[in-house]
């Protein structure tokens, strides 16, 4: 059976897979038959579902997936049959997809009730009365409905000269709303245009940065068709001068030496690899900054939900291949999610260049990202841990909030970005990533403030501290 699948939202809205086998998967991860762009739909796992071709019939199965699967708004747990005109979800937020050219919906029973209202007539007696009363009564009923006819009338050429009024002065008060949205996605355009002369020459080099200029021409296309056809949302306007926002933040970000804080900071940086008490296995980011072996991660990292401290350690150095070296916690803050680990090998280690206790942190200002973003899915993409290749991944980010405690980035992160350094135009690192907002789908991200860190630095440390 040939199965279509229509994609109508995500960042692959309008595409379209034409799949004939007997089980086709969906999800991140590049063994799937769908697959979906890790560093844009992040609600959808790396193995997210499967659908299942039996016989004449399709079944989809939840792959154990983060977000969960639904089909016509419903989440499912067991295998649930699908059918023509279908969508399905990938995570309640996530992107969907509309089957075709699948089973047929078996008919279902309709019930036809009907329901007859018993009205009893009762004729009303016909009293004899005076005429000469009853034509006093009709004259009084006349004058007074002419009375209020009159009045209705009145009314009504009221009423009309005010709709006039309203709509007259709604159409200007239009005409001059119309005209700043459309300057507003004219701005958008020449920053479009601006960031796309930058990034052309980045292409590749910096995770993020292409794919958000392309969300961002996709989002100034669809607003623009919304006002050619008049059918502008309530929220509109606001929409518009979100994105204009957010161009004005990747002109920024794409004015970053990306490649020069690459080349100075991606080797300390390190994939971790742990077992909790649990024997479950998780990953993380680091970065080393010692020539001897310290390296800076998140506390969550290191230690379940309950505070329990990990049996194993490894990391590995950027861009070195299955060479594994132990490791183990030397200390964990008190007040921040930040821990220490010592290498358990000789160095000498690259270091990043430096920890910046007091950086010139504004909203708006760029900054860059370096870690491993979904773990070893992104990591070389072998998967086999004995056989990593460790390749961090480069990212864009722009501070959106300061606060005392944490610094929120735009940016994107995933599972593995845990204790990922944040780095300014200088190459030194201004914060720590350790987590994000859940409905933002991994595009909004919290980080420990550089200051917390250099006062929490030990003592052997504190040379890196700029």
């Amino acid at each position: 059976m040939r199965v279509e699948l229509h994609i109508t939202s995500g960042s692959r809205a309008g595409q379209q897979e034409l799949l004939e086998m007997p089980l086709i998967r969906i999800g991140r991860h590049p063994a799937n038959d769908v697959r979906f762009p890790p560093e844009l739909d992040t609600d959808v796992s790396g193995m997210h579902c499967e659908i299942k071709v039996i016989g004449a019939r399709l079944v989809i199965h939840d792959s154990n997936s983060t977000n969960g699967t639904f089909v016509n708004g419903e989440r499912v747990r067991e295998d649930h049959p699908i059918y023509d005109g279908d969508v399905i979800g990938l995570g309640a937020h996530g992107p969907q997809l509309t089957i075709g050219a699948a089973a047929a919906r078996p008919p279902e029973a309709t019930r036809v009730e009907s329901h007859r209202d018993a009205r009893a007539s009762v004729a009303a007696p016909v009293g004899s009365g005076r005429l000469d009363t009853q034509a006093r009564v009709a004259i009084a009923v006349k004058e007074q409905t002419h009375s209020l006819r009159a009045m209705v009338i009145g009314l009504a050429a009221i009423v009309a000269l005010v709709v006039i009024g309203v709509v007259a002065y709604g159409k200007r008060s239009g005409d001059k709303a119309e005209q700043n949205l459309k300057a507003a996605l004219a701005r958008n355009d020449s920053l479009s245009a601006l960031v796309a002369q930058t990034v052309g020459a980045m292409k590749g080099k910096v995770g993020g940065l292409d794919s958000a200029l392309a969300l961002s021409k996709a989002e100034g296309n669809k607003l623009r068709s919304e006002l050619s056809n008049g059918s502008k949302s309530t929220d509109f306007a606001q929409r518009v001068i979100a994105a204009e926002n957010r161009q004005r933040q990747l002109v920024s970000a794409a004015q970053l030496d990306y490649e020069a804080i690459a080349a100075k900071s991606s080797p300390a940086i390190v994939f971790i690899a742990v077992q909790l008490p649990s024997g479950k296995k998780v990953s993380g980011t680091g970065f080393n900054v010692l020539p001897s072996g310290l390296i800076v991660t998140n506390k969550h990292v290191v230690q379940d939900e309950n505070g329990g401290a990990a049996v194993r350690i490894a990391v590995e150095f950027d861009k070195t291949k299955a060479a594994w070296m132990p490791g183990h916690v030397v200390k964990v803050s008190e007040t921040d999610d930040l821990a220490w680990i010592k290498i358990d090998r000789e160095g000498p280690f690259p270091s990043v260049a430096g920890v910046s206790r007091t950086p010139n942190i504004r909203v708006g200002i760029p900054a860059a990202i370096i870690g491993y973003p979904l773990g070893n899915s992104t990591a070389g993409m072998e998967g086999d841990i004995s056989s990593l290749h460790a390749v961090s991944t480069l990212g864009v980010a722009t501070v959106s909030k300061v606060l005392e405690n944490v610094i929120q980035f735009d940016a994107f992160a995933a599972e593995g970005s845990s204790g990922s350094p944040i780095f300014d135009s200088r190459g030194f690192v201004i914060a720590v990533l350790y987590g994000g907002a859940a409905e933002s789908g991994g595009r909004i991200i919290y980080a420990v403030p550089a200051r917390k860190l250099a006062d929490q630095m030990p003592a052997e440390a504190q040379g890196i501290i700029r």
